[in-house]
């Protein structure tokens, strides 16, 4: 009796954090080149409304307030972290930048949690340790059952209450909650994670995805090749590069470089970069 009345609060809690809006924030620690020990640190939102789940960089947040006020700004995207999905699902729509223009592209999640006895306090909550081994990484995540929802940072969802940390277990990223907030109303992102700066997402597929990334690989300054008859300049590794020539002399050392801080969250779908 008292297994079947800890089940039906549990749902009544579920289904009432499911039914408001809310907005996690992540400190999101990743390395660029996998044999560093350098972070790179970047804020995240998680936000979780009736319908969908949206996860992206914060600083998304403010360029759309400054394009509202017809201020020009511009944010490269790091790496592939913004994600869109139906509240409750392990289908991801993926928003991704590449050579300067915005795509998107559906990919299936699901993953298979093995949940631990082991607890250990972070702020006000208890947590609970959850494993799991996806997208090519093995994940350990922290999760509290104080929030039933069942979502957490990226793509990772499906345990009994809000993850609150997660890390690989090669150190090559980790995600901590800094804060947890009940918003009044559902805000409005449509700028923030389906378009880029105004620009509409272009839909193509996982192949077309790494087919781009290897297009950029292979003619990394086809935007300057493109200029014959303009002016421009290409400041890189000290050198300020004028002609074609110029950059035909730095092209395979770029190329090492995008080698070298091409460390994908999603190992599995990593991009096949030639070995020379």
């Amino acid at each position: 009796m008292i297994k079947k009345s800890t089940i039906l609060l549990f749902l009544f809690l579920l289904n009432h954090f499911y039914s408001q809006n809310y907005r996690a924030l992540y400190k999101f620690d990743y390395k660029r080149d996998s044999s560093s020990t350098n972070y790179t640190t970047m804020n995240m939102v998680l936000d979780l409304q009736k319908q969908y789940t949206k996860f992206y960089f914060q600083k998304q947040l403010k360029f759309d307030s400054l394009i509202k006020i017809n201020k020009r700004v511009a944010f490269s995207i790091p790496l592939q972290q913004i994600i869109k999905r139906n509240s409750g699902s392990f289908a991801n729509e993926n928003f991704v930048n590449v050579d300067d223009r915005y795509y998107t592209f559906s990919s299936s999640d699901e993953m298979k949690w093995k949940i631990s006895d082991s607890i250990k306090n972070y702020n006000i909550y208890k947590l609970q340790k959850a494993e799991t081994n996806w997208g090519g990484r093995k994940w350990i995540a922290w999760f509290s059952t104080e929030i039933p929802i069942a979502e957490g940072p990226y793509k990772f969802r499906g345990l009994p209450g809000l993850i609150m940390q997660l890390l690989d277990t090669r150190n090559n990223f980790s995600y901590n909650l800094i804060s947890f907030k009940k918003l009044d109303s559902e805000f409005d992102t449509h700028n923030v994670v389906e378009t880029n700066l105004g620009d509409d997402a272009i839909k193509i597929n996982l192949s077309k995805y790494q087919k781009l990334l290897l297009n950029v690989y292979g003619n990394p300054f086809s935007e300057f090749e493109n200029m014959k008859n303009q002016d421009w300049q290409l400041e890189i590794y000290d050198k300020k590069i004028k002609t074609i020539e110029g950059l035909n002399e730095i092209k395979s050392q770029y190329q090492l470089d995008i080698k070298r801080y091409y460390n994908p969250i999603e190992l599995d779908r990593a991009v096949k970069y030639p070995k020379k």
